[in-house]
């Protein structure tokens, strides 16, 4: 399957992927990439690159900081979905646009120095790009996120979920909660050391804050077995 990228005739191709612009996008490509498999095997929280997620965060700088950049995010049009799932975009559109422009523009260029001026001029141009298509992609898929905000009292709290994380604890978790045939994951955490292992049965007991963060217990204390 990966014989192509063998042949002679892509010593073009890794000339570009691995060269200023193209690179910056193939190096953010890839960790999306490192990111979704980790993430489908249930060994990071899906929300880790989140503006909102619950670290300890006392500074007043990191909130203006997180405040900035949520709304530089509001203003193309890239809220309500996901970071991770903006950042892939944005990687994706940026890398074809570079790639291609590399390939095509950069060796009409005449001289180095206008194709290190034109590579440039051809990142920013990506960037701007990949960020005006990736707001064009999300805002369908934005009012499905939006649906996702669903009452907690009457379908989170008490209810039944089951650890999708490798391990839920005191500082890290992750649980799927199926409502009316649709799983929704559910960023959850124990009380104290107490610890819970992947297909656990656990009750959500309260919301801990306002960053969708629940706190569990197992569903045999619950019931009270």
């Amino acid at each position: 399957m990966f014989a192509i990228f063998l042949h002679e005739n892509m010593n073009a191709f890794h000339q570009i992927v691995t060269s200023f612009p193209t690179a910056i996008f193939t190096v953010l490509l890839i960790i999306c990439m490192l990111y979704w498999i980790i993430a489908v095997l249930g060994m990071v929280d899906l929300d880790v690159l989140d503006l909102d997620y619950d670290g300890d965060i006392d500074a007043a700088d990191s909130t203006s900081a997180q405040e900035g950049i949520a709304g530089l995010l509001l203003k193309f049009g890239l809220g309500g979905v996901p970071l991770t799932i903006v950042l892939t975009f944005i990687s994706i559109f940026g890398w074809l646009f570079c790639y291609y422009g590399t390939y095509l523009l950069i060796p009409l260029i005449p001289t180095a120095a206008l194709k290190i001026v034109a590579s440039i001029g051809l990142l920013l141009i990506s960037i701007y790009a990949s960020v005006m298509l990736t707001s064009l992609v999300i805002r369908p898929i934005r009012k499905l996120f939006s649906k996702l905000d669903i009452d907690e009292t009457k379908h989170i709290i008490g209810q039944t979920v089951s650890v999708r994380s490798a391990i839920v604890n005191a500082d890290r978790g992750e649980a799927l909660l199926s409502v009316d045939g649709v799983d929704l994951l559910l960023n959850v955490r124990s009380m104290g050391d107490t610890e819970f292992k992947k297909n656990d049965q656990v009750v959500v007991i309260e919301k801990i804050n306002e960053n969708n963060l629940y706190r569990v217990i197992a569903k045999s204390e619950f019931d009270g077995v």
